[in-house]
């Protein structure tokens, strides 16, 4: 798709007051002034009538005419229309900004209440919406800033050129670079899903965990053998410690086989005490026997006192609460009897006023309700026999129903009677039984219990079994002299090999050096074994992460050369190289190995128009582009699109060279 601007009408937009109108030609059109002579309205009117934003895309800015003084102009239309050619057809687009005025109520001067934009296509009026929408089918604006405006597209943040880029040359697999190269295709295998960047992270983590493992193990060696000379005693013979611990040893041996031959005489005694001590212990458990019969008892009719107790007292009290609930049943009979005697006062009143009721007719009542006359006589005659006949028939049926309700009342009053008469006999039953149940209570209180060491007193075996018990124990505990001649000597003997066994422990303490010695040696041997493992696994990480960082590596240079490819002049670097190693993603577009930063305002220039080139190839859309501080350069770079320079001159007004 090509777009060109054919001309440019502005009315009331920023400085211009009344009407301008600019036409471009289709290649290449100039447009010279000093400064503010309104190069940049130009761009703005054409970027406002499409989108609705500036050249520095924003939609707040002095769009306004203002007079001399500096005030806006009130009661303006501000508007532009742009014409162009899509694809050689002719179109035109209109935006108009309106000042909405009204007059309130009770003033005389109207006020700016609001501002409204049209939109047109084509002379046809559009809502907001269709026109953005049309819009957006010729260019999207997106598209179209980056492909008008050569500094567009660098000011953009590196992500979003890197975006723009990577979706020109499509994305590097990994597996395009990997083909062919077994030990890159190895490398992907054991990615598993993960991204470069965190193998290489884990590649790191791990070498740092090795290596710090590695830098430990020396440390480890050198405390094991400085703790082997330190413990190493001098001028020590382990085959005389070992010969010193057999010798005593087997004099150890010795005691102990001469006090089992002495022992054997207190096996003797012992055996005859053991039996007498067996005897004494079963006459214990008698004596025993005999109090836990007596405890017994005891408990028994303690046990037995209480829960006599127990039931006297509640039977007594169940009693009472009976008497009371009676109580409660007769009161509310007497209150509802009471109560009762007041409705049958009430009764007896209506009653004597329905039974005073009599017939009485009304003059006023005997008069025709049309022509205001007292009715004939046999009228009067006929009528006040009806009536009497109706006042009798009701008054028969109110007495008929106070018939009823005294029969009522009557039954009630019988009901509340015998209600208090049955409470009264139960209550004075109940009351009858209660000094029988408060004496119960009190002869289960009296009952007396023998207690358990009056029941053991009159017990004779018992006394019996501990005078007995006492007699034998005496004469087991009386010492027995040759038995004690026999122990002295025993106890000697023990004295002698615990003396013995001291000695043996501290050779064997002595001789024990030599397995910690042994067991460091076998320390120091292990700690080798793994720095020689540890080594081997810290050269196997680093060949993976060299093979990642030469995978990276093609990585950049397939991808810079894709993307370089697409441009005449300019080049991107699209990774920065850190001191560490690490590679981070940028975009940096550079001329001649000069950062974009760094060049100067027509390289700049350049660069920006062969970036549009190539974006305007990609998409196959070309639109007018706008070269600000033309002067600037000398050689413009030739682009397929229609050019528009502004540049700065000496002239005082606008002028405008398009052929």
């Amino acid at each position: 798709m090509v777009i060109r601007f054919l001309r440019l009408k502005m009315l009331n937009f920023k400085g211009v007051l009344g009407e301008r109108e600019i036409i471009f030609n289709p290649q290449l059109t100039q447009i010279l002034g000093a400064n503010r002579t309104g190069k940049t309205t130009i761009p703005d009117a054409a970027l406002w009538c499409l989108f609705g934003r500036n050249s520095e895309d924003k939609a707040d800015f002095g769009i306004k005419t203002r007079d001399k003084n500096g005030a806006f102009i009130p009661e303006l239309s501000h508007e532009v229309e742009l014409f162009i050619e899509v694809d050689g057809k002719e179109v035109s687009l209109k935006r108009c900004w309106v000042e909405k005025w009204s007059k309130p109520k009770q003033q005389e001067d109207k006020v700016l209440t609001g501002h409204t934009t049209n939109y047109f296509v084509d002379g046809n009026k559009y809502t907001e919406t269709e026109y953005k929408e049309y819009i957006e089918s010729l260019c999207p604006e997106s598209l179209f800033r980056v492909i008008t405006n050569p500094a567009f597209f660098p000011s953009l943040e590196a992500g979003k050129q890197r975006a723009l880029l990577t979706k020109m040359v499509g994305e590097v697999s990994n597996e395009m670079i990997a083909e062919g190269k077994p030990e890159f295709m190895a490398m992907l295998e054991e990615l598993d899903g993960r991204t470069l960047e965190a193998f290489l992270q884990h590649l790191s983590y791990k070498k740092k965990g090795v290596k710090d493992e590695l830098d430990r193990i020396p440390i480890r060696i050198k405390e094991q053998k400085d703790e082997i000379v330190k413990i190493t005693p001098e001028d020590t013979s382990w085959e005389k410690l070992e010969g010193d611990i057999t010798a005593a040893e087997n004099a150890i041996e010795r005691i102990d086989e001469e006090v089992a031959d002495r022992s054997k005489t207190l096996d003797t005694d012992y055996e005859a005490k053991a039996t007498e001590r067996n005897a004494i212990n079963k006459l214990r458990e008698k004596v025993q026997s005999i109090e836990f019969e007596a405890r017994q008892t005891y408990n028994n009719a303690s046990r037995n006192r209480t829960n006599a107790i127990r039931e006297a007292e509640n039977s007594l009290q169940d009693t009472e609460r009976e008497i009371n609930t009676q109580k409660g049943r007769k009161e509310s009979a007497e209150r509802a009897l009471n109560s009762l005697e007041q409705e049958k006062a009430d009764f007896r009143n209506r009653w004597q006023l329905v039974n005073d009721e009599e017939f009485i007719i009304n003059d006023n009542e005997l008069i025709c309700p049309t022509c205001k006359r007292r009715l004939e006589e046999t009228d009067v005659q006929e009528k006040s026999s009806t009536m009497e006949e109706n006042f009798n028939r009701t008054k028969s049926g109110k007495i008929e129903a106070l018939e009823i309700e005294a029969e009522q009342l009557k039954k009630r009053g019988n009901g509340y009677n015998d209600t208090i008469a049955e409470c009264n006999k139960k209550i004075q039953e109940l009351e009858n039984l209660l000094p029988a149940k408060k004496q119960a209570v009190a002869d289960a209180k009296a009952i007396e219990l023998q207690s358990e060491e009056s029941i053991l007193q009159g017990n004779t075996e018992l006394v019996e079994l501990k005078k007995e018990i006492e007699t034998r124990t005496t004469a087991l505990d009386t010492p027995n002299a040759a038995s004690e001649e026999v122990q002295t000597g025993i106890n000697a003997l023990k004295g002698d090999k615990k003396q013995l066994q001291d000695k043996v422990d501290s050779l064997k303490k002595q001789l024990y050096v030599r397995e910690t010695i042994a067991n460091k040696n076998a320390r120091i041997k292990e700690l080798e074994g793994q720095e020689k493992t540890l080594n081997q696994q810290l050269s196997e990480l680093e060949k993976k992460e060299y093979t990642a960082q030469e995978f990276t590596k093609a990585h950049i240079v397939e991808l810079e050369g894709k993307v370089n490819a697409l441009f005449l002049n300019v080049r991107f670097t699209m990774f920065d190289h850190k001191l560490n190693g690490a590679l981070k993603p940028i975009c940096e577009c550079t001329v001649g190995g000069v950062p974009y930063s760094d060049l100067n305002n027509a390289d700049r220039i350049n660069a920006g128009i062969d970036i549009i080139n190539a974006i305007c190839r990609f998409n196959n859309v070309y639109a007018p582009c706008f070269i600000d501080n033309a002067e600037s350069i000398n050689d413009v770079m030739p682009m397929d699109s229609q050019a528009i320079h502004l540049i700065v001159s000496r002239d005082k007004e606008l002028v405008i060279i398009n052929n």
